[in-house]
């Protein structure tokens, strides 16, 4: 080597001395002899070896980087507080390699520090839930969070890492705790001006005043103790708090003591792990608002639609997809018109673009299959935090119920003034048919018997019973009869209106035929009552069908899930099927409401007073039509006689 390309023997010596400085491990010094071959070897060898360590250290902090990395991402994930802690101080044992590490988030509302306690031995890890008041004197680890700064506790069997309620299952792990390092997790954003202390939130703060932990002597200890949890109880309800908890690492006693190294290690853990657990807790708040939210509108009884400025569909709750039979997916992104029908765009176009809010509007929706649905629609707009506006939600309420519940109300009403008409005129109405039919009847009897006057004399004789009939209807109706309930056949009861019905099936020209189910039990019922339901339904059927065709009437135990199904105990079923043309579905509506018929001369009160019969022995009453292919009328009786009224 040349003298020019030669290093400075002094130059290289300065730096060789900087190396050494940078190393923990550094040994007693070799002096740089240039001359000297084995003193040359003796450096490299020692410039070799700092070389390696800081190698490994620096693979060791990538390694501890990439878990803490896996940590943070694994942790966005995290249910709740317990997972998130126990994600951490599991990170601290296996890439630190301490024996004990412990995560305690701050809960400001019931004022503890909660968390876990991790005890890694002999390659078993265990974790223990803890949770720890934080007014008085509670150990080590609320005094870090109360000093605001890390708190090393070189003898945690003098000086208590914790204060533990009796029998707890860490107290085994703690009783062979050594060292212990103690220090509070700072939040990411400052909460207060910069450079402000903790007296900006008032005299009260007790964060980072050291005067607390030593009490005065004497009898002033016990006020000095209530004030000191006062002050804290002051700085646990304080938005100002910028504490987030408390972590820790620990070693047992057969290990080497922490030291202040330990100290600045967690605190630069701390400064990482921070972030971390602050998105972790934000994320999870995030989400329990997101699920409250979607929970609250899913058990909101109104339907609800919300959609942007364009009018297309957001979102849809549950309650609006079940009234109208449109699924979620089916309705978002398309145009709230053309899926609920142009009445309603036109009250929420108005709202779009005229700022116009409706308020319980009564219009009508267009469900999944086209039905019209009459709703109470109430419209508001979507403003975000600039009460910008961006949409709009419109809220329903289905009105076909209190519609029903309206209609009801009317036929009552029309049934009690019906009431009180044949409690005062029947009476005088019938005294004068009985006249009326014994004057008819002598006329017919002086009559010869090919005379042609007995044939409008029969005529009158009819209505005058059919004017009766009327009345008594109208009694049964408005003061009917205690039922007297046996257990029997349903069957005889059939039989008895069918044989009583024989001239009027013969005369259209129309059989009735009885099927029984092998096994049907008895059934409490009024037979008489009942008689007067089947009557009406044969004979319904009767002069709906056509000459030459049958009428089924089918008896049998009701399946225990059979489809239509009106109760949900043991029952006995009564079908009766015609081979008529149908019934009108707009019918079906109101077909057992009171004066409803279709028929020249009815009264439309059959059928009334039978769902009336049926529903008062505690059963149901339905009908069921094909077009062109007949209606059935389904009458279910319970096999408990409880279930109906006197």
């Amino acid at each position: 080597m040349s003298l020019s390309m030669r290093p400075d023997p002094r130059n290289l010596a300065r730096r060789v001395e900087e190396v050494r400085g940078l190393s923990e491990h550094a040994g007693a010094p070799v002096a740089l002899v240039p001359d000297d071959p084995a003193a040359l070897l003796a450096v490299i060898a020692e410039l070799v070896e700092s070389l390696e360590r800081s190698h490994r250290r620096l693979i060791e902090t990538n390694v501890q980087l990439v878990s803490l990395r896996e940590v943070a991402s694994t942790m966005v994930a995290a249910r709740d507080r317990a997972e998130t802690t126990r994600l951490v101080t599991r990170y601290l044992t296996t890439a630190f390699g301490f024996e004990h590490a412990f995560l305690l988030l701050l809960d400001r509302e019931r004022g503890v520090l909660d968390g876990t306690w991790t005890h890694h031995e002999g390659g078993r890890e265990t974790h223990h839930s803890i949770e720890l008041p934080l007014t008085g004197e509670r150990g080590a680890v609320t005094r870090a969070l109360w000093l605001d700064r890390a708190v090393l506790s070189s003898d945690p069997q003098r000086h208590a890492a914790v204060v533990l309620p009796p029998g707890h299952p860490l107290e085994d792990a703690l009783a062979v705790l050594g060292s212990m390092v103690c220090v509070p997790l700072q939040r990411s954003q400052a909460v207060m001006p910069m450079g402000e202390s903790h007296e900006l939130c008032g005299s009260r703060c007790i964060l980072g005043d050291a005067s607390v932990l030593a009490p005065p002597p004497g009898p002033a200890a016990e006020a000095w103790a209530m004030e000191r949890e006062e002050r804290q109880r002051h700085c646990l309800g304080c938005d100002l708090m910028p504490i987030l908890g408390v972590i820790g690492m620990g070693r047992g006693r057969t290990g080497e003591p922490l030291g202040q190294a330990d100290v600045t290690l967690l605190e630069s853990i701390s400064l990482s792990v921070a972030p971390v657990v602050e998105n972790a807790r934000l994320t999870q708040d995030l989400r329990a608002s997101e699920q409250f939210r979607l929970h609250l509108l899913d058990s909101m009884p109104s339907g609800l639609v919300a959609v942007d400025l364009a009018g297309k569909v957001l979102s849809v709750n549950r309650a609006a997809t079940a009234l109208l039979g449109w699924e979620e997916a089916d309705v978002a992104g398309r145009q709230f018109g053309g899926v609920f029908g142009d009445d309603a765009e036109h009250v929420l176009g108005s709202t779009l673009e005229q700022g116009r809010e409706a308020l319980r509007e009564e219009t009508v929706l267009r469900g999944h299959e086209g039905q019209p649905l009459t709703v109470s629609l109430t419209t508001s707009l979507l403003r975000n935090e600039r009460r910008q506006v961006y949409g709009a939600i419109a809220t329903f309420v289905d009105l076909t119920p209190l519609k029903r519940a309206e209609e009801r109300a009317r036929a009552q009403d029309r049934l009690a003034a019906l009431g009180r008409f044949t409690s005062s005129v029947a009476h005088e109405i019938r005294n004068p048919l009985t006249g009326i039919a014994a004057g008819v009847q002598y006329l017919e009897r002086a009559l010869a018997a090919d005379d042609p006057q007995r044939d409008n004399l029969a005529f009158i004789l009819s209505e005058i019973r059919r004017l009766d009939r009327i009345v008594q209807d109208l009694f049964d109706i408005t003061h009917p009869r205690g039922l007297q309930h046996r257990t029997a056949p349903l069957e005889q009861t059939a039989e008895r209106a069918m044989h009583s019905l024989a001239a009027v099936l013969s005369e259209r020209g129309v059989t009735a035929r009885l099927a029984v189910q092998p096994g049907t039990p008895a059934v409490p019922y009024d037979a008489d009552a009942m008689q007067q339901v089947f009557i009406n339904l044969v004979k319904n059927a009767a002069e709906a069908s056509p000459r030459g065709a049958e009428v089924l009437v089918h008896i049998g135990a009701a399946p225990t899930r059979a489809a239509g199904r009106q109760l949900d105990g043991p029952a006995v079923m009564a079908r009766v099927q015609d081979r008529g043309p149908g019934i009108d579905p707009e019918h079906l509506k109101t077909i057992f409401e009171p004066f409803f018929t279709t028929k020249p001369g009815g009264t439309g009160l059959g059928l009334y007073i039978c769902h009336d019969i049926v529903k008062r022995h505690g059963g149901a009453l339905t009908v069921h039509c094909e077009a062109g292919r007949g209606s059935t009328f389904t009458l279910e009786l319970p096999l408990d006689a409880d279930g109906g009224t006197p």
